[in-house]
């Protein structure tokens, strides 16, 4: 079962804070690749963006995969909440 993405696109609007993604930022956090509040690259898209290869690939000897998707799911729920805050 993949991570239950909402397809809200916040994480690609906060990418100035993950360093490995500095050369997709547009210069307001925003990723280049984001259009149409979807990744024109998500086939290809860098490893950090996936959540479920990083599990695999980093992850899986630290957490079962339900806890990495609550903290993951948390973070988005963190990025949604501040960004209906500001309006």
């Amino acid at each position: 079962m993949p991570f239950p993405c909402s397809k809200c696109g916040e994480c690609c609007r906060h990418i100035n804070k993950v360093p490995q993604l500095a050369e997709f930022d547009t210069g307001n956090g925003v990723c280049v690749h984001l259009k149409d509040n979807k990744c024109d690259i998500y086939d290809y898209r860098p490893e950090i963006c996936n959540v479920d290869l990083m599990y695999e690939k980093y992850f899986s000897e630290r957490f079962d995969i339900e806890e990495f998707y609550e903290m993951n799911e948390d973070v988005c729920r963190e990025l949604t909440s501040k960004n209906i805050k500001k309006f």
